[in-house]
């Protein structure tokens, strides 16, 4: 199985990327409001993962943190790894 819940933090940054470039006035492109949405998301994506017992989780939460508190985005997750479950 590959990595899902990384998979869907790929999309949520992908997300933030396209939101850069239609950003209008009332959220103008990488203002604090758009990459804290950004942020909330990749930790509800973080909760969910944590809920599933997958050691993704940990990964997303402190890559979510970095960039909340370095404001630099963080790269693409490997979503093709294979995640061992007990």
């Amino acid at each position: 199985m590959c990595a899902p819940f990384y998979a869907a933090a790929n999309q949520i940054l992908r997300m933030y990327e396209r939101r850069q470039l239609v950003a209008k006035e009332k959220a103008p492109a990488n203002s604090s409001c758009e990459r804290y949405w950004a942020y909330e998301r990749l930790c509800d994506l973080a909760g969910a993962a944590a809920y599933a017992g997958s050691k993704e989780a940990t990964v997303i939460k402190n890559a979510a943190e970095l960039w909340k508190n370095s404001e630099r985005i963080p790269p693409l997750f490997p979503d093709d790894l294979h995640e061992d479950h007990v």
